[in-house]
């Protein structure tokens, strides 16, 4: 098999050829040219991996984030020597953070490409696990036939798309949640067979729609019967296909609507039970417990002096105004949330009540087409950025939560309690400033890492205890300063020095990093920059 240019294709790109052509035929009836040649549109809109040449070997490392600076040696994980032996660190190389880190400078290499547990046929990809046929794609696992993805789970046959979890046969689609056969999908749960739409829940054949929920055959929020629906369905088809193929791309959902001017909707809220009173001391009492455990004092500040050091390698989001109320709305820095239009957000609830009553006339819908879309819907078409699903309580300045109690300046905090200036806390608690942490208790500065326990500056790490300022290390306790490494206790630069001598060669880590705390309110050195 090859491209009509004459390309020959390996098996991963073959197979991937073969699911992007059965998507196009799944969601608009026919093929639309190879794969390749929709590079660029299927690539504007994701976190495209990060391409660096590794110090070892020249060849390309894959990165999921730009957090390493240009400075740091890449190496490919599959170039890793975990048989490595290093000497144990001197007395003069551990007396302080300066020391240790000139040090180690002959074994601080940040592994990318990283590709994980039961994995094949991947291409340009990194922070992937258990996948296959996987191209162009970062921070996603259990999944099969993706390109061009970013934060995906347990899904196949994406292309293009950003922040989604259980879902198939879906292109450009941003923010889904249990979602098939859909296109240009945005910030939508349970849904099959809708295209150009924002906001759906449990939803089923629905096309340029916003804000409904629990509906069938509409376009523009109007709901039609299946015939009537079909109709104009099969011509809007038509033209997508057409202009697809002319121009190797379609506009997206927020490029239609920005074609038209925003007019502010009045929406009249009914009366709702008073909610209970925040208590940001809770999450105040955590920090000053979590600090106290990680640098041995409470921190002489509240948490909001230390909030730009603690958001520095997270995703945050910014701050916003509704379009009917002015009241503040977060948009998170993932999940394309910070594409919105500004001038066309609603708070949850607003958004719930517009879905309700906004939609076209009848009329709006004779000659509906892609040219004439952003006007008709200039009226219907806002957005909402957050969610709130399951029992969260006392959760201050967040969005996206899901059963998160006692969260404060976080995005996405699911399963959680006690975790701030945080992003993805997943069943974690007592967590401040992390991305990306799973099943994680008492952490600062953490990120991409699973199971761990104490620890301060961890990237890439799994099963780790009372460690700090380590990269790439698994079943690690009490080590420091340690990169590429497995199964070790006690070390500092990857080399084993014994339980006295650490505890010694920490204990001074230690007080330096909360001295600098104390006057500066952040650390000189962060796991990025060493």
């Amino acid at each position: 098999m090859a491209y009509s240019f004459g390309v020959a294709l390996d098996e991963t790109d073959a197979a991937l050829e073969k699911a992007w052509a059965s998507t196009c035929r799944v969601l608009f009836g026919e093929e639309l040219g190879a794969l390749p040649q929709y590079h660029a549109w299927l690539s504007d809109l994701v976190d495209l991996p990060i391409v660096r040449k590794s110090a070892l070997s020249g060849k390309d490392v894959i990165y999921s984030t730009n957090d390493y600076p240009k400075a740091a040696k890449p190496i490919s994980l599959d170039e890793v020597d975990l048989n490595r032996k290093f000497p144990p660190l001197s007395i003069n190389q551990v007396k302080d953070i300066e020391s240790i880190v000139a040090a180690i400078q002959d074994r601080t290499y940040y592994a990318g490409s990283m590709v994980l547990g039961n994995s094949k046929f991947v291409k340009g990809c990194s922070n992937i696990n258990d996948s296959f046929y996987m191209q162009s794609t970062t921070l996603s696992g259990n999944d099969k036939y993706m390109a061009y993805c970013t934060l995906a789970r347990l899904d196949s046959y994406g292309f293009g798309g950003n922040a989604f979890s259980q879902c198939e046969f879906c292109l450009k689609c941003h923010e889904l949640t249990r979602v098939k056969r859909s296109f240009e999908l945005w910030m939508s749960q349970d849904s099959a067979d809708c295209y150009y739409s924002h906001g759906l829940k449990n939803c089923t054949s629905c096309m340029f729609s916003f804000n409904i929920q629990n509906k069938r055959f509409c376009i523009g929020n109007v709901e039609l019967s299946p015939e009537k629906y079909k109709e104009i369905r099969a011509k809007l088809l038509s033209e997508m296909v057409g202009a697809a193929k002319r121009d190797r791309r379609l506009p997206s959902l927020i490029e239609i609507v920005g074609k038209a001017k925003a007019v502010a909707p009045k929406i009249t809220l009914a009366n709702a039970a008073p909610c209970a009173p925040l208590d940001k001391s809770k999450i105040e009492a955590a920090f000053a417990s979590t600090m106290q455990i990680i640098f041995g004092k409470r921190p002489s500040k509240g948490i909001d002096a230390y909030g730009a050091w603690l958001v520095k390698h997270t995703r945050g989001f910014d701050r916003c105004k509704s379009a009917s109320s002015g009241k503040e709305i977060y948009l998170a820095h993932y999940g394309n949330y910070c594409d919105l239009p500004k001038d066309r957000l609603l708070t949850l609830e607003e958004a719930k009540q517009s879905g309700q009553s906004a939609k076209l006339l009848q009329s709006d819908l004779e000659g509906f087409g892609l040219a004439n879309a952003g006007a008709k819907l200039s009226k219907i078409a806002f957005f909402n950025s957050d969610i709130s699903d399951g029992n969260n309580m006392n959760d201050i300045e967040c969005t996206i939560n899901i059963d998160a109690v006692n969260c404060y300046c976080s995005v996405c905090s699911v399963y959680s309690k006690f975790a701030a200036y945080s992003f993805w806390p997943r069943t974690c608690e007592h967590v401040f400033g992390c991305d990306t942490v799973f099943d994680s208790s008492f952490c600062v500065d953490c990120y991409r890492g699973v199971k761990l326990t104490r620890c301060l500056e961890m990237d890439s790490c799994n099963a780790c205890s009372d460690c700090l300022y380590c990269h790439n290390c698994e079943n690690m306790q009490n080590c420091m300063f340690c990169f590429n490494a497995k199964n070790k206790s006690y070390a500092v630069g990857n080399a084993e020095m014994g339980r006295e001598a650490y505890l010694q060669a920490k204990k001074r880590v230690v007080e330096q990093l909360a001295g600098e705390l104390d006057k500066d309110c952040k650390l000189g050195f962060d796991i990025f920059a060493l």
